[in-house]
């Protein structure tokens, strides 16, 4: 069974966040996957981790 979490280890975390220095927002970590055909014809995925926040969001997610 889990263990609960309190409040306390919830502001914990808040603060344990990055923000961006640019725009002062958080930063949250995604994973991108990108399709991309290789010589054969045939797809492949690609995985990149990204850290996001409000001013690169369009850029990354289009």
């Amino acid at each position: 069974m889990a263990k609960r979490q309190s409040f306390a280890d919830k502001a914990k975390k808040e603060k344990m966040m990055a923000t961006c220095p640019i725009c002062n927002s958080l930063i949250s970590n995604a994973l991108l996957v990108r399709a991309g055909k290789n010589r054969a014809g045939s797809y492949n995925y690609k995985q990149n981790r990204v850290r996001i926040c409000k001013c690169n969001q369009e850029e990354l997610l289009g």
